[in-house]
């Protein structure tokens, strides 16, 4: 990856690499150095509705297969996916930023294992059912069958895992995809048709294209999408809700967050120390679960404070593929200027700049903040409510367990949280009380077992977990009436 790869003209569609519709490019720029290593073509209507039929002419047999030879096809995908692990890795530290040692985990292994995951929930799910009915004599029948084409829409700042959330348990469902990588994302979205064509998938079961607005809009409108499953911006998400919805489509939303830690004045702070601020920086900050909003009780605020402000001091910035890097750039120029705009107006409402800040010193090429720890802020500020997306945590104290509960809720999200204490049953009972999809006791760490998402403007569905794979599957009921006269019922 070192250096420009030259114009990347090609979509992987129907098995092929078939020529872009049209002329429309983007340069994709390294954030740590601003340097252009690509420019690539993006998709645009026309190759949406080619992908669309591409999927579409490879449904029937794809969801005629029987789980255990789909869970064949998935393990090989994973096989491949893990040989290309370091590649796609390098690929989207290059192109977002992230540590290329997260990198390699995030966006290359975890796909293959969350593959062979599925693979195997695809090998063992029971594939009909027989009830005993209610009102007549026979059996009722419910077998799950593919929803059909789905369209997965993923952002860059997880790009690999957060496709293959959406892919992985699609697949196995019996479902065709396409994927849309982001724009930001043009060079590693030619590594997965690459992975794609090795993995010799039937044609047209994987289409690839990274598409812009038109694109996008294009795949949700396309009435041969039965369901959009999409990771990104609530206002995004809810143009979506709003496309699909008129034409009666499914749709899986997993939307922005701000989520809270709340540590309670027994909390081992070792445990809070080590575990918590890697949660609320991690890849600097453009995680969507970020547990950005910190709630401390008397007694341990002070103490939370100074545990977050070491961690931050002690970060490294700098180059994603230098070993000591421990927190690369944020993704784009302008989500930089973005974040630097929110830190300024939080000051000048008040904020206390206790680490970072604006102005903190950072390496003069690429586009870096440096982490930074507010103190001094209420729960309705800005800085407090809307999701920054980057390096920036606010610690607000509360004054007791009930007024911690009242601060986490007081958000439009509610993707994730925490609560840090001594006591596993008032953390959970606490954890409880929470608005939000998941929360951690002592921790915090989405795992594709159990399902994922979030409520309020966090968004709506579920990933991961045997819930994601029933979310691609549309329940049909065949009546059997059994007419004997000795029949039961």
């Amino acid at each position: 990856m070192a250096g420009a790869v030259g114009h990347l003209r090609e979509f992987f569609v129907g098995g092929r690499w078939e020529p872009a519709a049209g002329d429309l490019t983007r340069r994709i720029v390294d954030p740590a150095t601003e340097e252009v290593v690509a420019e690539v073509s993006i998709g645009e209507a026309a190759d949406a509705a080619a992908a669309v039929q591409a999927a579409k002419a490879a449904f029937p047999a794809w969801s005629a297969l029987t789980g255990a030879q789909r869970a064949d096809h998935l393990e090989r995908f994973a096989e491949v996916w893990e040989a290309h692990a370091e590649e796609i890795g390098a690929a989207i530290s290059r192109e977002m930023g992230m540590p290329v040692g997260m990198s390699g985990f995030f966006n290359g292994f975890a796909p293959a294992q969350m593959l062979r995951y599925y693979a195997q929930l695809a090998r063992t799910r029971v594939e009909e059912e027989d009830r005993v009915p209610a009102y007549f004599r026979g059996s009722a029948r419910i077998r799950p069958t593919a929803a059909g084409v789905v369209a997965a829409i993923a952002p860059w700042n997880y790009a690999a895992t957060l496709l293959a959330s959406k892919f992985a348990p699609a697949l196995a469902a019996g479902c065709t995809i396409v994927i849309k990588p982001a724009e930001e994302n043009g060079v590693s979205a030619r590594i997965i048709g690459r992975i794609l064509d090795e993995a010799d998938l039937p044609p047209g079961v994987v289409n690839v294209v990274p598409g812009g607005p038109d694109f996008a809009a294009a795949l949700v409108a396309n009435p041969d999408v039965a369901r959009v499953a999409f990771t990104g911006s609530t206002g995004v998400g809810r143009t979506i809700a709003r496309t699909v919805g008129e034409r009666l489509a499914t749709v899986n939303l997993e939307l922005g967050g701000k989520s809270a830690a709340v540590v309670l004045d027994d909390a081992d702070l070792d445990v809070v120390a080590r575990d918590l601020p890697p949660l609320a920086f991690q890849n600097s900050g453009q995680t969507c679960f970020a547990q950005t909003r910190v709630v401390a009780t008397p007694g341990v605020y002070d103490a939370v404070v100074r545990l977050l402000v070491d961690h931050a001091q002690g970060q490294r910035l700098g180059s994603p593929f230098d070993t000591a890097t421990t927190m690369g750039p944020l993704g784009t120029g302008a989500q930089r200027e973005r974040v630097r705009r929110a830190i300024a107006e939080a000051v000048d409402r008040g904020a206390v700049v206790e680490a970072g800040g604006r102005d903190a010193a950072v390496p003069e090429r690429g586009f870096y903040v440096a982490p930074t720890v507010l103190t001094g802020v209420r729960s309705r500020d800005d800085v407090a409510q809307q999701e920054i997306f980057g390096p920036v945590v606010v610690v607000i104290a509360a004054e007791d367990d009930d007024d911690a509960v009242r601060i986490a809720n007081d958000s439009p999200y509610g993707l994730a949280g925490s609560v840090w204490t001594a006591d596993t049953a008032r953390g959970l009972a606490l954890a409880r009380r929470i608005e939000a999809g998941t929360v951690g006791v002592n921790g915090y760490q989405p795992d594709a077992a159990a399902p994922w998402g979030g409520v309020k403007d966090s968004g709506q569905g579920r990933e991961n977990g045997p819930e994601a794979l029933e979310s691609y599957l549309v329940p049909r009921t065949y009546y059997l009436f059994d007419h004997t006269p000795d029949a039961p019922g």
